[in-house]
């Protein structure tokens, strides 16, 4: 069986986060925009990671002696991605910054149990 990492599992496991956190916000709030400024963020955050991802194990792969240059290209297009979609909830009356910011923090906020309880299994375990 193929092991995954860190970071393949922390995308597994951000999609029950999403679906869980906008089921509550949405049973709390009873506001379904609360809900959508939330998913935009998370689907911001995910897409922008799994371009990352893809752009830097090709890069590894193919042009190792690339890495510390697309690494930086990419962490400024990355952010300045998610900026651009805080800036666009900010300026809509539809959309809520605050959701959008904390769907946007998805990955970051996944990664940190995911590498918790994945580095103390260790590195014999298949996913």
């Amino acid at each position: 069986m193929k092991k995954k990492d860190i970071i393949e599992k922390t995308f597994l496991f951000s999609w029950p986060y999403a679906i869980i956190f906008s089921l509550v916000v949405y049973l709390i709030t009873n506001n379904f925009d609360f809900v959508l400024s939330f998913v935009l963020g998370v689907a911001t955050s995910l897409f922008v990671n799994s371009l990352n991802y893809k752009v830097m194990k090709f890069t590894y792969r193919e042009h190792p002696d690339k890495i510390k240059s697309r690494q930086i290209l990419m962490f400024i297009a990355k952010y300045l991605f998610m900026v651009l979609i805080l800036f666009i909830t900010i300026q809509s009356d539809e959309y809520n910054e605050y959701y959008t910011f904390v769907g946007l923090l998805t990955f970051v906020i996944v990664s940190f149990p995911t590498a918790i309880i994945f580095s103390r299994k260790g590195d014999d375990e298949d996913a």
